[in-house]
This record gives C-alpha cells, sequence and structure tokens, in this order.
C-alpha cells in the first residue's frame, strides 16, 4: 500500500506556528524594541541634520577667489563679494592665482573655490550671458551652504539691470557621487538589521535550552525542520515589524529635512533636500535588501545559538561575530565603493555576506548597476542564508539526541 502523503501543514504544525507567533507578540519589550530602534535611529540622525542645516546658515566659511577677467563686470562682482562678505558669512576671502587653486583642488585641500574666468566680461556684454565656476568640497557642510549663498548672490548682482542678462554658475564638487542620504541609507540598513534579530534568535534556541523547556519541545511528535521553520517564521514576523517601522523611519527623516530646509532659500532648499533625504522610489529596494540582510543574520544567528550553552552567551558571541566585519564594511561602503579594495583584504571583504548588500544598495541608489550584478549580489545572499539555515537544522537535529 502507498504511504500517506506526511500534509505540510498539519495540526501539530499550526499548533507550533500559534505557539510562536503567540510567544513572539507576548514579548511586549522584543516587539517594542524592534519597533523603537529603526525610529530612533533615523529620527536621530534626522535630528542632528537638521540642525546641521541650521547651522549653515549661520557659520562663517573661507572661499578662495581668483579674478581673471580684466573687464568691468568681472571687477564689479568681485567687488560685491569682497563688500559683502559680512552678509555671505565668508572669513576670510583668500585671493589666489589659478594654478594655486587648482593645487588645492588637486590636494583636496579646499573649501569653496571662486573663478571669475577670461572673457567673463566680454561674453555677458556679446551674448547677455556668462559662466561663473564655483569648485565646492561637498562633504564639508558650511562650504557647501557658503557656495549655495555666493551661487544666488552672484546671480542677483550680474542679472538684476535693465538689459536681461543670464549668469550661469557651474559647479564642481570633490565629494563621492552618492548623495549623503543614501549613503546613510545604506549605514543604518546594514548595522541595525544584522544586529536586530539576535535577541529573539537567542531566545528562541539558547534560551529555551537554558530555561530547560527546549526538551519538552522536542518530544512533540512531529519533525524538527518543522519545529525549526516555525520559529524562522515567528523571526520573519519580526523582520516584517521592524523593516515597516524602517520605512516609516525614513520617510520621518525625509520630512525632518524637508520641514527644516523649508525656510532656506528655493535653490538652497532645493540642494539640501536632494543631499540629505532618501529618494523615496528607492524605498521598495532598500526594504527588499534589509529583508534579505535580516534574514542572513537569522541564519548566522541560529547557527550560533545551537552551539552555544545560553542565551547571554548565544547574544555575545552573535554580536562579537556580526558586529565587527559589519563595522567594517560599512564605513567602507559610506566612504565610497568597496570594489576600490584587492588582495586578500578585498577577498575577505567580499567573502562577507552583508558586503553583497551594500553593493546591491550603492548600485541600485546610484543607478550604475547592471541587472546581472545586482542578481549576483541577491544569489550570493540567498545562498549564504540557504547554508548556515541547512547547519541550523542539523544543528537543532542533534538537539534531539542530547536531549
Amino acid at each position: 500500500m502507498a504511504q500517506p502523503k506526511t500534509r505540510l501543514l498539519d495540526s501539530k504544525t499550526i499548533w507550533m506556528l500559534k505557539k510562536e507567533v503567540k510567544s513572539v507578540l507576548r514579548s511586549r519589550w522584543l516587539l517594542l524594541g524592534f519597533m523603537i530602534s529603526p525610529l530612533f535611529a533615523w529620527l536621530f540622525q534626522g535630528a542632528f541634520l537638521s540642525f546641521i542645516v541650521a547651522q549653515t546658515s549661520e557659520e562663517p566659511e573661507m572661499v578662495y577667489i581668483t579674478l581673471e577677467d580684466d573687464g568691468s563686470w568681472g571687477q564689479t562682482l568681485y567687488n560685491e563679494i569682497a563688500a559683502n562678505k559680512s552678509e555671505l558669512l565668508i572669513d576670510p576671502l583668500v585671493d589666489v592665482t589659478k594654478n594655486y587653486g587648482q593645487q588645492l583642488v588637486n590636494n583636496r585641500s579646499l573649501s569653496v573655490w571662486v573663478l571669475i574666468p577670461e572673457n567673463f566680461t566680454q561674453q555677458l556684454e556679446v551674448n547677455n550671458r556668462s559662466t561663473l565656476v564655483i569648485w565646492v568640497n561637498t562633504g564639508n557642510i558650511r562650504a557647501t551652504a557658503a557656495a549655495q549663498r555666493l551661487d544666488a548672490f552672484a546671480k542677483e548682482v550680474i542679472n538684476e539691470i535693465q538689459i536681461i542678462r543670464d549668469l550661469q554658475v557651474n559647479w564642481y564638487t570633490i565629494a563621492p557621487e552618492a548623495t549623503y542620504g543614501h549613503q546613510l541609507a545604506i549605514f543604518l540598513v546594514m548595522l541595525t538589521s544584522v544586529l536586530a534579530p539576535a535577541p529573539y534568535v537567542s531566545q528562541s534556541f539558547a534560551g529555551e535550552r537554558e530555561k530547560h523547556t527546549l526538551e519538552a519541545l522536542l518530544v512533540v511528535p512531529m519533525s524538527r525542520v518543522k519545529i525549526l521553520a516555525s520559529k524562522l517564521v515567528a523571526g520573519l514576523l519580526l523582520t516584517m515589524i521592524y523593516s515597516f517601522f524602517t520605512i516609516v523611519g525614513i520617510l520621518a527623516y525625509n520630512w525632518s529635512i524637508i520641514f527644516r530646509a523649508a525656510p532656506l532659500p528655493p535653490s538652497a532648499a532645493e540642494y539640501y533636500i536632494n543631499l540629505y533625504t532618501v529618494e523615496t522610489a528607492t524605498i521598495p529596494l532598500i526594504f527588499f535588501c534589509q529583508f534579505l540582510v535580516l534574514l542572513c543574520a537569522i541564519g548566522i544567528g541560529v547557527v550560533i545559538s545551537c552551539l552555544a550553552k545560553d542565551q547571554a552567551t548565544a547574544e555575545s558571541i552573535n554580536n562579537l561575530i556580526l558586529l565587527v566585519p559589519t563595522m567594517v564594511i560599512g564605513i567602507l561602503g559610506f566612504t565610497g565603493s568597496i570594489l576600490q579594495y584587492g588582495g586578500i583584504f578585498g577577498l575577505f571583504v567580499l567573502s562577507i555576506p552583508f558586503s553583497h548588500a551594500i553593493i546591491f544598495l550603492n548600485g541600485v541608489l546610484s543607478g550604475a548597476a547592471t541587472p546581472l550584478s545586482l542578481l549576483g549580489n541577491v544569489f550570493y545572499l540567498l545562498i549564504f542564508t540557504i547554508v548556515t539555515l541547512v547547519i541550523g537544522a542539523k544543528l537543532f537535529e542533534r538537539e534531539a539526541i542530547i536531549a
């Protein structure tokens, strides 16, 4: 006779699922932590940056200036900038040659450099259009604000006359192309997501062993895989809660920047909003990547918890194993592409699964990635997660023998 097929969701499995979900929902402090930690991370950063944006309109900055034009309009613009240093919050205004200014650019040691080029006056009188060049270190918040003030002021000086004129201002930056908001999203998503599942995983596995409730659980007449799967489903429920409040935190963070930038001139407000906020259209991809990171962290946590003797040991080992490499790759990703590193160190960085999450986010947010490269990063994360979960399942099966 044919053996009856085992149902995937029999009554015992449903009971186990309900038990694990209720256990999660009863842990009010655990739920509160999963809600507050992403909100706090984003709201704190939003408050900090809002304060910084406000301060940029009050603190002076050094500005280098070069006058190459020998006509009247170049001299007029130079004189007006020099005469209005206090209003423009420039301290000091330093005259330099074009060669010296270029050296500052090459050495990345300048804040703001204003270049009034040759034929500035001639182009303005013949074509009613001319170009002013501003180099700015966008990694320096005060320098960026000073460049914005100079941009608006120069246009006001040149354009507010009876003859309609149009001053173009070319900006050149010496900072990474990725916006601060996107770099921040990558760093916070990685740091908080890797560490978030540790308390639940440690409590659900090592914690039950420490309280001697795991032995009773293992005598339930159902497969160890289904028991493990029930615990993972409860863990995934927590990750969904965490990801939801991450989205709420990002939206609140964006709002705080927009609210703080609102009193600024339109051009300055637009600049700050573009620089510091996270583009709303990218939030679904951030959510997807965070889900993969959380799943991978759970897989690693299961292995650690099945080996640890108690909950405290499991959490300590988990934090040690996950925090150090995550901080390293998070900082590397914040300062530029982690693909720039080669040799043994580069291989070590790429072997860390969370590196591929950073590469994925960098590629998506910068728009420079190809679908093939993104799929490669996703597959690496999934394969690493599957391997750790399989190892965790084998270790969990061993609990039955030990019990």
